[in-house]
């Protein structure tokens, strides 16, 4: 690790510094600009709600290749910045919310004496007319997109990630099943949700995501927001839901049924939910997300189910899908310290929609559950007094 001076830092347990300072230093850009809300709190130490709730505001993280990092924030944040929110000694404020950012991130290059040679930067977050005007200020730069660079610091997680990500989707799988248990017939697809919402941010969560629900034809919609449907007796229930802890997501899928469940869909709920398992049961680390997909689809054919899927899973940490994603054409592997979602599902729409989500984590012989499967094995019957 470069002989670089950090300050002490209150997110410091979620990060690996040194696997940062040895990705930079071995790469192939003199410098890489860090701008998304899940790679600044990582190449920074800094987070804050505001990375994705205002992307106007940007923050730009400047790493070069063996030198001291600096941090570019508005004039407001610099000036405010406590201590302990960043391990960086250098940084610095723009004015407004145009591109006098570009201004300053052109000074920390120059101050670092990088003005030629290549910059890594994240082309999907970084606003077009700002990245413009930072080519118009240093000409002689060659840019290039380094988005799988710098997500790769972050696919294998700390110990103190891996328990944040396990506290924030036990909170969801909780507040999801208090939620359940309190739905009575008649109900609204919006006073569930509600009602999940509280219970989160009561369990701790910091914010609410996905407010994902929907009954009976809607369950089969993609990303169906919750409505005012009212709940009628033998239909489906699906939730997608999840929450943020410390930057960190949840993303739990659920499904239940309003009263009393049929055979079919007793039937279609069990074999969604073998498929999971057998996914999980399968993984053995570093083998490509492509076969962890394989194994799902087969289990699919198996159990005489169609698959009529899509993705079956992906890495979760400060971005809700993050590398890999289980896809039958994604060759990435799955590694040891990698915490995944494992999702299934079966749309029939315009009927009714199931959907199972679990967090796991990869461990060197395998994989297993960090939330509560076997809670819901079988398919809930709600409503029921």
């Amino acid at each position: 690790m470069s002989a670089i001076t950090f300050k002490s830092c209150a997110r410091a347990p979620y990060l690996d510094l040194e696997r940062i300072r040895r990705t930079v230093d071995e790469g192939p850009y003199d410098a890489v600009l860090a701008l998304s809300p899940e790679n600044v709190p990582h190449f920074s130490g800094f987070y804050n709600l505001d990375l994705k709730l205002l992307p106007e505001r940007l923050h730009v993280c400047i790493w070069p290749r063996g030198g001291a990092p600096a941090l570019v924030v508005v004039e407001r944040r610099a000036r405010l910045l406590r201590p302990e929110e960043t391990y960086i000694q250098d940084v610095r404020g723009y004015e407004g919310e145009g591109l006098d950012a570009m201004r300053v991130v052109a000074e920390v290059l120059s101050d670092r004496a990088i003005r030629t040679g290549v910059i890594g930067y994240e082309a999907r977050s970084f606003p077009a007319g700002q990245f413009v005007e930072l080519r118009r200020l240093m000409p002689d730069l060659h840019f290039e997109d380094a988005y799988a660079f710098l997500e790769s610091v972050r696919v294998i997680k700390t110990a103190a990630e891996v328990d944040v990500l396990t506290g924030v989707n036990r909170m969801t799988t909780e507040a999801i099943d208090a939620a359940f248990k309190a739905i009575r017939i008649g109900d609204t697809e919006r006073s569930v949700m509600a009602r999940m919402h509280a219970e989160l941010l009561n369990n701790g969560a910091d914010a609410v995501v996905a407010p994902l629900l929907g009954a009976g034809p809607r369950s089969g919609m993609w990303h169906a927001t919750a409505g005012d449907l009212r709940l009628e007796a033998g239909t489906v229930l699906k939730t997608d839901s999840g929450g943020i802890l410390d930057g960190y997501y949840s993303d739990i899928a659920r499904t239940a049924v309003i009263g009393k469940a049929s055979p079919r869909q007793r039937d279609i709920h069990a074999k969604v939910t073998e498929i999971k398992h057998r996914i999980v049961a399968g993984i053995v680390p570093g083998m490509p997300a492509a076969e962890v997909a394989r194994i799902g689809i087969q289990a699919y054919e198996q159990l005489g189910l169609e698959f009529k899927w899509h993705i079956l899973g992906h890495s979760i940490g400060m971005g809700v899908h993050e590398a890999p994603q289980i896809y039958p054409w994604v060759e990435e592997p799955v590694l040891p310290g990698m915490t995944m979602m494992i999702e299934v599902g079966y749309s029939d729409y315009p009927n009714d929609s199931f959907h199972v989500e679990d967090l796991i984590h990869v461990g060197p012989r395998g994989a297993e559950y960090l939330t509560d499967a076997a809670v819901h094995e079988k398919i809930w019957e709600l409503g029921n007094d």
